[in-house]
């Protein structure tokens, strides 16, 4: 052990709630991280529990065993559940293990940290508000908040250019990451002393991927607490953020395939949602929505819409900036920011792309 971590073990509080929280980032269960060690799983358990202390030779092996530092194991950062947003996909059925959706909220934990580090480095002051509405305000119509949020924001009329930048502005943070299998387009979080955080899921098409942050940004806007209407409350307020009802509507009536073919690199939304939004307002009846999907379906564009019609995903410009900000302004090396960010450079690198001296991979 370096002098540093001799230093941690000696002045640092060891949390050992830690273990099980970069354990479940790695997707181990127990019983693999004991074998790792060549412990019992019990031990492991009371080490987990608090119960049974850790030596330094105990901390080097797990951090060994864990691929990070010693010092992750001392960090003053509480736990995070899961976000308000993703509690209706626990409910239901997806393709991932809850072992894999365990691994992705520890993920989002430690970022949540790292932001926390960014930020306190910078004096940071939104240019936009950050629109928060009661729901019963506006007697459930979602759609009309979506409309004040533009007013708020300035957004010209039609097609929103970068939805990206607009929420950036307001001061919120949006964080590409790599959900892996699991099938889960975006979450947000509230957290004290931090602005709000979407974390987007980057293996996604970008009109998925855009909606999906026009639907987090609804949860942020809309929901202060979990309703069993939340998610088609989110999904009414991003059609109608992207797709404004007095914008739209003439476009959408009697829509035809070909016609929201035309549309998608237009509006920056698949053919699906704008079939969707044309039945929403009335410009289709349900026989032909239902035409329209049957279409959909014998051509495959619901498994994939068509290659020629995708568009290149939106840039996100403000956590870059947060890392550059440490990397170059402050002159933080590769060991300077392990120490601080509590991960080897390697993990960092894949994180935010960074790689050695400093450079912010484009």
């Amino acid at each position: 052990m370096t002098k540093m971590n001799q230093s941690l073990v000696q002045e640092s509080n060891f949390r050992p709630e830690l273990i099980s929280l970069r354990r479940r980032m790695l997707i181990l269960s127990q019983a693999q991280l004991a074998e790792n060690l060549g412990i019992q799983q019990g031990s492991l358990s009371k080490i987990e529990q608090g119960l049974l202390s850790a030596n330094e030779a105990v901390v080097a092996k797990l951090a060994n065993s864990l691929r990070c530092p010693v010092s992750f194991f001392y960090q003053n950062e509480r736990e995070y559940g899961p976000p308000m947003s993703a509690h209706p996909m626990y409910r239901k059925k997806v393709s991932a293990s809850q072992k894999v959706l365990d691994g992705i909220v520890a993920e989002l934990n430690v970022r949540i940290a790292h932001i926390r580090k960014f930020l306190s480095a910078v004096d940071f002051e939104p240019e936009l508000p950050f629109p928060r509405y009661d729901l019963d305000d506006f007697d459930g119509n979602a759609s009309q908040i979506a409309e004040n949020v533009r007013k708020a924001w300035y957004i010209p009329r039609g097609p929103i250019k970068s939805l990206s930048e607009y929420v950036e502005r307001a001061g919120c943070l949006v964080v590409h990451c790599d959900f892996g299998v699991a099938k889960i387009d975006g979450v947000s979080y509230r957290v004290a002393g931090l602005p709000p955080v979407i974390f987007l899921n980057k293996n996604q098409p970008a009109d998925r991927m855009r909606f999906s942050l026009a639907h987090e940004l609804g949860h942020l806007v809309l929901h202060d607490y979990p309703s069993p209407n939340m998610e088609a409350e989110a999904n009414e307020f991003a059609s109608a953020l992207l797709m404004p009802e007095s914008d739209i509507a003439a476009d959408l009536n009697g829509i035809t395939i070909e016609k929201a073919a035309y549309m998608k690199p237009v509006w920056k939304v698949s053919m699906a949602a704008l079939i969707f939004r044309a039945k929403t307002l009335n410009q289709i009846d349900s026989y032909k929505s239902e035409y329209l999907w049957r279409q959909m379906s014998s051509h495959g564009y619901r498994l994939r819409e068509p290659a020629s019609l995708d568009f290149p995903p939106e840039e996100t410009t403000l956590m870059s900036a947060l890392v550059k900000n440490l990397t170059e302004n402050l002159g933080f090396s590769d060991d300077d920011l392990v120490n601080t960010l509590h991960l080897h450079f390697d993990e960092l690198s894949q994180m935010y792309g960074l790689k050695r001296g400093l450079r912010l991979v484009k």
